[in-house]
């Protein structure tokens, strides 16, 4: 008897509205937690949001922004500040955005003394003299 049942809950389920949304945000989902260091915030974004950080370099004195995208990692990266600030970096030895753009990570943490914006979606996250780091929980 249960035999007979199980089909016939399973094509319910399967035929139910609320069973595919759910599925589609599974999959369009981007759960991010944000730390500072004494509070921790979890972010719900979509995979075509980005991200970016600007900062002042403090060997320059330029600033630098540099934005990512989420769709299944932070990725795509790219960063924009002069050319003596992209030389610090890379000591010229290699084109900064074709390495950045490579990367893919799971988790980022970024430092300053001097401070240092994030921004996650339409959200903002400002630090003075710490860190923020950033994990995407989901997808894993």
């Amino acid at each position: 008897m249960k035999s007979a049942l199980f089909p016939t809950k399973l094509a319910q389920l399967l035929g139910s509205w609320a069973f595919w949304s759910a599925l589609v945000l599974l999959t369009l989902a981007r759960v991010v937690v944000v730390e500072d260091g004494t509070e921790r915030r979890y972010m719900l974004l979509t995979p075509w949001e980005k991200g970016q950080v600007e900062f002042v370099n403090t060997v320059t004195g330029k600033p630098v922004l540099l934005e990512f995208h989420l769709p299944w990692a932070f990725q795509g990266f790219r960063a924009f500040t002069d050319p003596e600030t992209e030389a610090y970096y890379t000591a010229g030895e290699y084109p900064w955005n074709q390495a950045l753009a490579r990367e893919r990570r799971k988790t980022l943490a970024y430092c300053s003394e001097v401070g240092l914006a994030l921004k996650l979606g339409s959200t903002w996250f400002r630090v003075e003299k710490g860190c923020l780091r950033l994990r995407l929980l989901w997808p894993p």
